[in-house]
């Protein structure tokens, strides 16, 4: 596999978060400088300040809204916020509960959008003319990670008892899976065959649920520190190796392909673009970009 790096920021300005859109560009967060970032098909890359004033937004997570535009988790702001090209504000949405956490969103098919409040203790969802409706997980844990297939959205409970959480868009009666004690999960994906894999950041291993509910953990070197998860469009998912600099493709069966990056990248968010290459953002301050 061949790996291609494109600087896009500075170490400091918290490269955290990417996500691929349709148009063939690519978005990114850099939460501490509190922008985004959109590197374009032709390679342009253009920033957007969201915050007045320094520390008054904090982008921490984004999501493909739409074939050209994204949704934006600002932390700081308690908001989310839709983006277009340029990038441009397209309009924002603000959440309900004060100081509540978001943290992650995805939109679902049919142009709602689903989202963890890490404070709040609950799931948000915005429906296609701007309304938002919380519902609380019923459970101890930060709700964190999120991901969806069709109407089903998954999200990651981290806490005393960590835990997978389910729930179909139309209803809002959550399902809970439990995870090993201790194993932190973080983000969350469904992959094609409907399994769903979750980064155990704490335990150095990923975490599959089988549609029957069956959990089973894949360990990974000690100080892998897996971040994120990505469905990989062929049954398996991508994980980034925030610990180990390293992204690793796990496939439905098991067997893992790891791709090494430079020392100190610290790999974080990841998508996969509609060509099929694997999309990394580095904490380093450059996005990675691999390819079959």
């Amino acid at each position: 596999m061949s790996v291609e790096l494109f600087p896009v920021g500075a170490p400091g300005d918290g490269l955290t978060r990417v996500a691929a859109t349709d148009d063939g560009a690519v978005w990114f967060t850099l939460g501490e400088s509190g922008r985004v970032g959109r590197r374009d098909a032709d390679g342009t890359v253009d920033h957007l300040d969201l915050g007045a004033e320094p520390g008054a937004a904090e982008p921490a997570g984004l999501c493909a809204a739409t074939e050209d535009t994204v949704r934006v988790v600002d932390r700081a702001g308690n908001r989310l916020v839709h983006l277009g090209r340029g990038p441009r504000v397209i309009g924002e949405t603000a959440v309900p509960t004060p100081d509540a956490g978001v943290l992650a969103a995805v939109t679902l098919f049919d142009g709602t959008t689903w989202f963890t409040e890490q404070f709040g203790g609950a799931l948000g969802r915005i429906d296609i003319l701007g309304r938002v409706e919380e519902f609380p997980v019923g459970a101890e844990g930060a709700p964190s990670g999120i991901a969806a297939s069709g109407d089903s959205i998954w999200f990651s409970l981290q806490g005393h008892r960590p835990a997978l959480g389910h729930v179909r868009g139309g209803d809002a009666a959550i399902e809970l899976v439990e995870l090993p004690l201790g194993s932190g999960p973080l983000g969350v994906a469904v992959a094609d065959d409907g399994a769903v894999w979750t980064a155990l950041h704490a335990a150095d291993a990923l975490g599959r649920v089988d549609r029957d509910r069956t959990v089973t953990v894949l360990p990974l070197d000690e100080g892998a520190g897996p971040f994120t998860v990505v469905a990989d469009g062929r049954g398996g998912v991508w994980a980034s190796l925030w610990g180990a600099d390293a992204l690793v493709r796990v496939t439905a069966s098991g067997e893992t392909e790891r791709v090494e990056l430079p020392e100190g990248s610290g790999p974080r968010g990841l998508t996969v673009a509609p060509d099929g290459a694997v999309w990394a953002a580095l904490v380093s301050g450059a996005l990675a970009r691999v390819r079959s």
